[in-house]
């Protein structure tokens, strides 16, 4: 997903008034993924998928299929 497809994802949630994590909020989770590098994390409740995009961001590298 690129950030254009990000950004039209985000303005739709915000016009159907769905709630999603704000960017500083999201910024502040990236940072602490990238330096503490879970093996693993449980994720509940997304909406709109802007989540499951920071973790793919995240992971992708050092994932294993």
């Amino acid at each position: 997903m690129n950030r254009e497809e990000l950004a039209r994802i985000k303005e739709k949630a915000l016009e159907e008034h769905i709630p999603i994590i704000m960017d500083d909020t999201l910024e502040v989770i990236e940072k602490y993924l990238k330096d503490k590098k879970p093996e693993k994390f449980l994720e509940i409740g997304t909406a709109v998928r802007i989540f499951c995009n920071l973790f793919y961001r995240v992971f992708s590298r050092s994932w294993n299929y």
